[in-house]
């Protein structure tokens, strides 16, 4: 339980990953150039002191170290992503978290994927694997790489969908993932120097040809889906909370989806630039779309720790000439973002039921 001037509050990071990133386990060369930009990226937002190996590979120790040992988070949502053409073992997968829920009990809530290379075929055995690892959400991947499209106006996806959330992953998240992308409101120019160290021609031929078996393209599809497939899929699933990642879509779109009940949206890729002003009005432009009900915290752990982001977002006030323009951050939104919400979203009963939560989630 976190401590903030003279207030508790239970705290839940929607957005936690266990990786492997190492080298035996990258498809070179595009699984190495994905694992380079993870590193570029980790050290541009909180890699002061932390050695390579423990970004490359998440381990046990330093999960339970960095994450839970600090005194800043009760709970964690593991979010997989599996991105099998880039990593030989799979880069973050179910069986992992599955693992590491069994070696720290009552600390996670594991989320199932759905991957968009595998179309429908791939959704089979997600409902019984729902069941057996106790899955609250589903991670839907709508765009991974150019031949690996998901649209989200699917009839069987919807199908999918529901089966999934009578068996009690009813949280589906859309356009939640690591990302190696700077914040939403940032443009950055191309390095010429993030390239593998395996050359071009080491590349496997394809049989009775000099072409290459990989042909070039995006590592990771930039985030995106079609807002109005999204409401349509949201419309006809009540039951279902969709969870957006607050840099899937420009401000504007994502803000004017505030008016669907059952989206809330995940803060992990904005909250690194707190104290900016760009920050103050991408925040303030959610809350207000938004409100505090349907803002969730998240890290995105290893690529920054949590403790710095739990702190600074529980003690955060919008500029002076801000302050009016947006609704009030206070002590009872504070509660609300950092956990209760997600306490109610997961059904993490003890967390739900604290003092405060509840009311906070409700």
């Amino acid at each position: 339980m976190f401590t903030h001037r003279g207030e508790s509050f239970r705290v839940v990071d929607g957005q936690v990953h266990v990786w492997d990133a190492s080298p035996h386990n990258q498809a070179i060369p595009d699984g190495e150039v994905y694992a380079t930009d993870l590193l570029r990226r980790h050290r541009e937002l909180d890699g002061v002191g932390v050695p390579r190996h423990q970004v490359e590979r998440v381990s046990e120790e330093s999960l339970l170290r960095d994450v839970f040992d600090t005194g800043f988070v009760d709970r964690a949502v593991l979010q997989p992503v599996v991105l099998g053409d880039l990593f030989v073992l799979g880069f973050s997968p179910l069986e992992w978290h599955a693992e590491m829920a069994e070696w720290m009990p009552d600390r996670f809530v594991l989320s199932g994927e759905l991957d968009p290379a595998a179309g429908q075929p791939g959704a089979r055995g997600l409902v019984p694997r729902v069941r057996r690892h106790d899955l609250r959400g589903i991670t839907l991947c709508e765009q991974r790489r150019p031949t690996g499209r998901l649209p989200l106006g699917e009839p069987w996806l919807r199908r999918v969908l529901a089966r999934c959330a009578e068996a009690g992953a009813d949280v589906v998240h859309v356009g939640v993932g690591p990302s190696t992308r700077p914040a939403p409101w940032r443009r950055e120019e191309p390095d010429a120097r993030r390239r593998p160290h395996v050359p071009s021609w080491a590349e496997p031929l394809q049989s009775g040809s000099m072409l290459p078996v990989r042909r070039a393209a995006e590592r990771v599809a930039p985030p995106g889906f079609d807002p109005a497939q999204l409401r349509a899929l949201a419309g006809e699933l009540p039951e279902v909370s969709f969870v957006l990642g607050a840099g899937c879509l420009p401000g504007r779109q994502l803000c004017a989806l505030g008016e669907l009940p059952n989206v809330s949206v995940l803060l992990t890729e904005i909250l690194p630039w707190m104290g900016s002003t760009d920050f103050a009005h991408a925040f303030g432009g959610l809350l207000r779309a938004f409100g505090a009900q349907r803002l969730l915290f998240g890290s995105g752990y290893p690529m920054v720790r949590p403790g710095r982001l739990v702190r600074e977002l529980a003690s955060y006030r919008f500029p002076p000439e801000l302050i009016h323009r947006y609704p009030r951050w206070d002590t009872t939104a504070v509660r609300a973002v950092l956990g209760g919400n997600a306490a109610r979203l997961y059904r993490i009963g003890d967390l739900h039921a604290a003092p405060g939560v509840a009311a906070a989630g409700a």
